[in-house]
């Protein structure tokens, strides 16, 4: 030593972290002394690990967290200047943690070890973990439960520093002491159970160690470890019911938790589950309401109300560290269950079944950890219905009622996952979460809005549900998000969920009051979003709101021509075809805007979109509801446009149904009737009655009434479909009579003098428009079938849809009564529609069907 020169002093910075229970920040550095010799050589050594704890005491929730970030660096050497980024992260974690009644983060974090994880020195100094000592640790491994509790201790404080975990799982006797300490003493210490498997949590957190955690089965070990801690907990709490029982059995109080207000005044608070409850117990607030005979004094019960008290914070402080154990142990589970395998066989062991059980702790750090695996679980339908058996719905409303941001957000992410099965929304709706998230859609912030909109409109998705929003105020609310948002692109789940409540007419008028149509529609075309204008089609649909859209029809009829935007264009044509109101003159419309060469340009088969020619067509369908513009229609050979349209489109229901609307719209007016049976060459009559046979029934009936009309103004035609309606209605007794008539062997009906009426030859309907061959209408022996009968195959298309307008034509026969004194054409029309039998004179009744 007397040839050392020099003391050479090193400090090297290491790991930031945060205080577990205080507002400060935790700079963890190593300190390492050297003196050198004369030749500047290093003679003697040693290294120090230290902690500087930096507490921020004017931390708050208005604190500028950079500028404290910088002021922080400034005052503290320790930490290098490139870690400004990360001090700012820490500081803002700080700020924005909150607390549980038991002091825990609230946010999803790591477990961080309790005071009985640190060990003690004898004057009271917290001992230091030191990498190079870890062959002593692991000796305390093999020491009874206080020494094996101290060694894991000591051995967790390292596996917490990131750097030490490799060179951790390089010490094959650390692990396999772990492992087997773990596995024969679990039950016999919480504590010393938490810290293992603590130490196993932090392998856990990098993917590449995952191999170490399931190479020992600590994965399997920590499931019976939560199965037997939840059954455990259930005996507990069993206990302390006995001891309430007896309690209120023998001296005919009830026990109620109480919580303390300015020191002095007591305030009663209800809560069902009493003894997780803060505040104490007090058995004098209210007496049993069936008075109970009993001999016990003042002093007895004041003696068991504080025996009761005294097992009651002994139940809470057991329980404060079982979820501790339990926490880590599903972060555990949670971090290896990234694994799709593992997951599977955790499932086989009823992980969900454990975590379901779990949500009724109130920890809210637990919770969400338990929400937030229930979440990942939930993305598999085998998951999710075992979720579905054990009644998770039911459990999840209560959570809602936290005043913790971040469990509400990971309980509706979950609920969000749930909620794509339609049985899980049917409960959700029973066990009332509507109204709570329409609540909290106004109250949350903006990081939840996405998720309870998503939720909401899940929801609105059964006709049912939708109905029952105009009992909240979520319909004004919803509406009013879309006028006030300032960006172009509304969010999606925002605009769908409006799209599904405007189907329903209970909401429609809260979505037009107070001038909210209006504005819809302003933005609607400012900026050109065809999902808003879905949203006024829909809206357009119902009879209490179509008034409201009168002013601005010469709007809509000039933006057919001006926007570019297709889809735009066909919602526009939609809210247009929705507005069958009789003060609309459309006939000005359509001369006003010029909208006759874009209407006849959209009808030419293949130019435009299905979707938007289908569309066009239903506002000429509504359009000819006023006779002037019926006229201007077949002025403009529209009709002829729609008849070469009917041509290439007849395997399409929903475009041959809105097609021949149409026909019966001009057919109902006096003016435009001749100009549909003659004008268009007699081709919409025949291809009405070829389309009587359809498949369809919302065709027939339309076909069927406006034949009737046909047949009461033009004898002809009348001749023509009494015969196909008697084909139509006797088609099985014409074969048989058909097929009697083939056979030789049969002489029956040679021996009869009278023969078939001249409507069996099928002379009279050789012509048809959809069949040209002339063969359609007539009953060919040769063929072996009728053309009746191909008329009706070729409509038989399983792909072909039903109508979606078929609400329209329920009752056509009303539709018939009401436009009587404008066709002019006498009552006959009734008893022609309905007569379902045609007979053709009373001698010859043998070729009637009765």
């Amino acid at each position: 030593m007397d040839e050392a020169k020099f003391l050479k002093r090193k400090v090297r910075s290491g790991t930031l972290d945060v205080h577990p229970t205080e507002k400060a920040l935790v700079v963890n550095y190593d300190v390492e002394a050297l003196i050198l010799g004369e030749l500047g050589d290093p003679m003697l050594g040693d290294r120090k690990e230290c902690q500087k704890i930096i507490r921020l005491k004017s931390l708050n929730a208005d604190t500028n967290v950079a500028l404290l970030a910088k002021e922080v660096m400034e005052k503290c050497s320790l930490i290098h200047e490139s870690k400004l980024h990360e001090v700012e992260q820490l500081i803002y974690y700080l700020q924005t943690r909150r607390s549980n009644g038991d002091g825990d983060d609230a946010n999803v974090q790591p477990p961080r070890p309790t005071s009985s994880n640190s060990t003690s020195t004898d004057n009271g100094d917290t001992e230091r973990a030191i990498i190079s000592n870890i062959d002593s640790y692991i000796e305390l491994m093999y020491e009874e439960i206080p020494g094996k509790i101290k060694g894991s201790s000591l051995i967790l404080q390292l596996a917490r520093v990131p750097d030490n975990l490799l060179e951790l799982t390089k010490n094959e006797s650390l692990l396999s002491a772990l492992a087997r300490v773990l596995r024969e003493d679990w039950r016999r210490s919480i504590e010393l159970s938490t810290n293992i498997v603590y130490i196993f949590f932090c392998f856990s957190t990098y993917s590449q160690f995952h191999n170490i955690v399931l190479e020992y089965r600590i994965g399997s070990l920590c499931m019976d470890i939560i199965d037997f801690e939840l059954r455990r907990y259930d005996q507990w709490r069993e206990d302390m019911e006995k001891r309430r029982r007896h309690f209120e059995n023998t001296t005919g109080f009830v026990l109620f938790p109480v919580e303390i207000v300015n020191n002095s005044e007591k305030k009663l608070k209800i809560c069902e589950d009493i003894w997780n409850a803060d505040g104490p117990l007090d058995f004098e607030i209210k007496r049993r309401s069936i008075e109970i005979s009993v001999n016990v004094s003042e002093s007895d019960i004041k003696k068991m109300k504080d025996e009761i008290e005294k097992s009651r914070k002994k139940f809470k402080s057991l329980t404060k560290k079982q979820e501790q154990l339990l926490r880590v142990a599903f972060y555990l589970l949670l971090n290896i269950a990234e694994n799709t395998e593992v997951e599977r066989k955790m499932r086989k062991k009823n992980v969900i079944g454990m975590l379901i059980k779990t949500l009724d702790r109130i920890n809210n750090d637990l919770l969400i950890l338990v929400v937030t695996f229930l979440k990942k679980l939930s993305i598999f339908r085998e998951n999710k219905d075992i979720m579905a058996e054990s009644n998770i719905i039911e459990k999840l409303p209560r959570l809602l009622h936290n005043n913790n941001s971040d469990l509400i957000l990971s309980t509706l992410k979950l609920l969000f996952n749930l909620s794509f099965d339609t049985k899980l929304r049917g409960r959700m709706i029973r066990v009332g979460l509507l109204p709570k998230l329409v609540k909290l859609l106004s109250q949350s912030e903006i990081k939840n809005k996405t998720v309870i909109l998503g939720l909401l409109y899940h929801l609105s998705m059964d006709d049912k549900v939708k109905s029952m929003f105009v009992n909240t105020d979520c319909v004004p609310m919803v509406t009013d998000m879309i006028l006030e948002s300032e960006e172009d692109t509304i969010k999606p789940e925002l605009i769908a969920l409006c799209i599904n409540l405007a189907a329903s007419s209970k909401n429609a008028p809260f979505m037009v009051e107070n001038n909210r149509l209006q504005g819809l529609i302003r933005k609607a075309f400012r900026t050109q979003d065809p999902l808003i204008m879905k949203m006024i089609r829909n809206i357009s649909q119902h009879d209490s709101a179509k008034e409201f859209f009168i002013e601005f029809v010469g709007d809509f009829a000039m933006a057919l021509k001006q926007s570019d935007s297709q889809d735009f264009v066909l919602e526009i044509v939609g809210v247009l075809g929705n507005l069958a109101l009789p003060d609309l003159d459309y006939s000005q419309i359509l001369q006003r805007c010029n909208l006759i060469p874009w209407i006849r340009n959209n009808l030419v088969p293949g130019k435009a979109q299905d979707d938007l020619v289908l569309e066009v067509v239903i506002f000429l369908g509504t359009a000819a509801c006023d006779e002037d513009c019926a006229r201007l229609m077949c002025k403009a050979d529209i009709l002829l446009s729609l008849i070469e349209l009917l041509k290439a489109k007849q395997e399409d229901d929903e475009m041959v149904l809105q097609i021949i609307y149409v026909f019966y719209q001009i057919a109902k007016h006096d003016s435009t009737r001749d100009y549909l049976i003659r004008e268009t060459g007699n081709e919409a009559p025949g291809y009405l009655i070829d389309l009587m046979h359809d498949k369809n029934p919302a065709i027939r009936k339309v076909c069927d009434a406006c034949l009737d009309v046909i047949a009461m103004c033009d004898k002809d035609w009348a001749a023509r479909i009494k015969v196909e309606k008697f084909r139509s209605h006797n088609q099985q007794w014409l074969e048989m009579v058909e097929s009697i008539a083939m056979d030789p062997s049969n002489h029956l009906l040679a021996d009869e003098d009278d023969t078939l009426p001249p409507f069996m030859s099928g002379d009279l309907l050789k012509h048809t428009m959809l069949f040209p061959t002339g063969n359609s209408a007539s009953f060919n022996p040769d063929d072996g079938e009728s053309a009746v009968q191909k008329s009706s195959d070729s409509s038989e298309n399983p792909s072909r849809p039903v109508s979606r307008y078929s609400r329209d034509l329920d009752d056509i026969g009303e539709l018939m009564a009401r436009s009587k004194s404008r066709m002019s054409i006498g009552s006959g029309i009734e008893d022609l529609y309905h007569n379902t039998i045609v007979k053709f004179g009373e001698s010859d009744s043998s070729h009637v069907l009765i």
